[in-house]
């Protein structure tokens, strides 16, 4: 019957070890008359007895890894199918260049779940900068005229005055909109972006939720 008897059934038999299934079931198929069909059958069965007492843990843990993978479902259609909106944001925008320049392209999505950006001092630069250079050089026109001619009507005296106000008003005005904008980023640009970073997005009915942590 050794003869007969194949390999794994040979490996089996010489495992003594009783903490494994193999050496469990050695004693009694040595002191048993068996026939080699019903010990290649028990070997078969020692080997593949536990692969399948671990496959319901297998899909047990699968199943609590998809869970955790959408912990936040969308709160107003249920769904779990949400994405962060950094993520669509970078998966919808696109960026091409050529030989005359380069430009990019944006999905509606993408566009949607814009970041919020920090203000620019250009604009208010531009805006309040032309009046006050205007007005402070048409002042300075005028006390000029004044000194050259020191017998000037009053007319062209409360001109003169009046650019100057009207100067002065346009520099508070720059100081003022120049110290808004800094203010703006730095305390409250910081905190907008944090909530993005931290927004979701519903791929369903394009819900956007807040998920702190």
């Amino acid at each position: 019957m050794g003869s007969r008897i194949s390999p794994i059934v040979r490996a089996i038999l010489r495992m003594g070890d009783p903490g494994n299934e193999a050496g469990r079931f050695a004693p009694r198929l040595r002191t048993s008359s068996v026939g080699a069909k019903e010990l290649k059958f028990l070997s078969v069965r020692i080997f593949l007895e536990p692969v399948a007492a671990r496959r319901p843990r297998l899909r047990g843990n699968e199943m609590a890894s998809v869970q955790l993978q959408n912990p936040y479902p969308c709160d107003q259609c249920g769904t779990p199918e949400i994405v962060a909106v950094p993520l669509l944001y970078q998966q919808g925008t696109r960026t091409s260049s050529g030989p005359f320049g380069w430009g990019s392209s944006q999905s509606y999505s993408a566009h949607a779940a814009a970041p919020p950006r920090p203000r620019g001092y250009l604009r208010p630069l531009l805006l309040w900068g032309l009046p006050i250079l205007l007005f402070f050089l048409w002042t300075f026109a005028g006390f000029s005229s004044i000194l050259e001619h020191p017998m000037a009507t009053a007319t062209t005296g409360n001109a003169v005055v009046f650019f100057l106000l009207l100067g002065v008003a346009c520099l508070g005005g720059l100081v003022f909109n120049l110290r808004r904008i800094s203010r703006y980023n730095r305390e409250i640009y910081p905190r907008l972006h944090w909530d993005w970073e931290h927004t979701y997005m519903c791929r369903r009915c394009g819900n956007f939720r807040l998920i702190p942590s």
